[in-house]
């Protein structure tokens, strides 16, 4: 039995005749006589009788039609779902975020993604970059949505969007405004986050490397996007993206404190082990992330 034999004992159904059956498939009547009787024939059953100019279905030929429906319907919301997949409207993506990307870029991007897709899922986990390149590298992720490391070659990277830090702190701190030098810098505390995130070493590194002191931490934090508001109402210092203290400048009262030497170049954008390893629909992700943000400067 081949599936095209039950998709014109469907047609017959549907159009009560031989001849117009026929020509709705565009065969020959005779061609259409042989499917049924190859159909009586595996299943030794009469399908068809005739009645008048007209014909009608078996009790026989009536249970093989609603069998039929249903495997003609299977098929085609297979072909359409195998396609969906192909084509990255459907599937599965396994998406590590960093934190900031997380906040500022994930929403968008799973907007747009959901919008062109609505079938595909999405595993999320939100966490350091170092410890989401590790998941990266074991395959327990397809993609990452972070900042990209400086000379980071182990994976494929594209740039999204240019994200410096830079030194923050209240906006009525006695340093706002001004340039400081290393002995004002010293006479206060800060919040960061610990000594394993990229930002804090590169952070240090710079600071010794110009004879600048440690920064002296008061508060260290897993991640410092939720306690902005911590540096607001005190005279801690901080190191923050640019870009997150100009949006939210009229929610949190924090300042960039105009210091050249603590500026950090910073680009995020997606990292992955190679285009042809990734699904369709993660590749359907980066291709939508680009067009999003085309490398913004």
């Amino acid at each position: 039995m081949e599936l095209k034999d039950l998709r014109y004992l469907l047609a017959i159904r549907d159009t009560g005749h031989l001849g117009r059956a026929a020509i709705s498939l565009g065969i020959t009547q005779p061609a259409l006589t042989k499917c049924i009787q190859r159909l009586e024939k595996i299943y030794s059953a009469k399908l068809l009788l005739k009645a008048g100019r007209g014909i009608y279905l078996t009790e026989a030929g009536l249970l093989l039609c609603d069998r039929a429906q249903k495997i003609v319907h299977a098929l085609e919301v297979t072909q359409r779902d195998m396609s969906s997949l192909a084509d990255g409207n459907a599937g599965y993506i396994r998406l590590g975020a960093a934190a900031s990307a997380a906040e500022f870029m994930l929403p968008k991007l799973t907007g747009q993604l959901l919008h062109a897709a609505p079938s595909v899922q999405l595993e999320i986990k939100v966490g350091l970059n170092d410890l989401l390149q590790s998941a990266l590298r074991e395959k327990q992720l397809d993609i990452i949505l972070g900042f990209l490391p400086e000379n980071g070659e182990e994976f494929i990277a594209i740039p999204l969007l240019d994200d410096p830090v830079v030194l923050v702190a209240s906006k009525d701190h006695p340093l706002a405004g001004i340039h400081p030098t290393a002995e004002q810098l010293n006479q206060y505390s800060w919040l960061l986050p610990s000594r394993g995130v990229a930002t804090r070493q590169w952070l240090e590194h710079r600071l010794l490397g110009a004879g600048y002191p440690l920064p002296r931490v008061q508060i260290e934090a897993n991640t410092l996007a939720s306690l902005r508001m911590v540096i607001a109402e005190t005279h801690l210092l901080s190191f923050l993206s640019r870009r997150v203290l100009k949006e939210q400048q009229s929610a949190v009262a924090l300042v960039e404190i105009p210091l050249p030497l603590l500026v950090m170049p910073r680009t995020f954008g997606l990292q992955f082990h190679s285009w042809s390893e990734l699904t369709p629909a993660a590749r359907k992700l980066a291709s939508i992330a680009g067009k999003i943000w085309d490398y913004q400067r």
